[in-house]
């Protein structure tokens, strides 16, 4: 384990980057951008609905039918949006853990080739929140500083093939 702790704060950027390639999270962007244009299309055709009715080119029974479609269209496209902002989000999570590792490896980086095993372990319970083993492999779970701009406990999980 110590050998990971090392590795990502000496390169802290190839844990965004391993996440970017794992993930899809940049997919997951241009999807969400793209859903929320057809959501705000559906928008549209839900004001145009009402408009048609009000001028008096469509009966009541149609509109309540499609109306009920295309509010149904909206509430999809909100859930699929949902689904793709929280694969961002997450890229920005690992992004301000990315951050963080930089700044604590600018720190304490140069001391750890030197570390007698009293410090290795107070850096690994500074930075480890909880060590999973299974099977197959084995997740580490990182403690990461908050923000100032941000609340909650943060943390980042990065799994390791045993």
């Amino acid at each position: 384990m110590w050998r990971e702790v090392c590795d990502l704060l000496k390169n802290p950027g190839k844990l965004e980057r391993e996440f970017k390639e794992g993930g899809e999270a940049d997919a997951s962007l241009q999807n969400a951008e793209a859903l929320k244009a057809l959501r705000l299309r559906q928008q549209h055709a839900l004001e145009r609905l009402i408009d048609s009715f009000t001028e008096g080119l469509i009966e009541k029974d149609q509109l309540t039918s499609r109306m009920a479609q295309t509010k149904d269209r909206i509430a999809e496209f909100d859930a699929q949006i949902q689904v793709h902002s929280s694969d961002v989000d997450q890229l920005e999570h690992v992004r301000l853990a990315a951050e963080r590792l930089h700044e604590l490896s600018a720190t304490i980086g140069p001391d750890l080739a030197d570390a007698n095993w009293h410090r290795r372990r107070e850096i690994i319970r500074t930075l480890v929140q909880k060590v999973e083993i299974g099977h197959e492999n084995i997740k580490i779970v990182f403690r990461v500083l908050q923000d100032a701009g941000r609340s909650g406990p943060e943390s980042i999980a990065v799994t390791l093939p045993r």
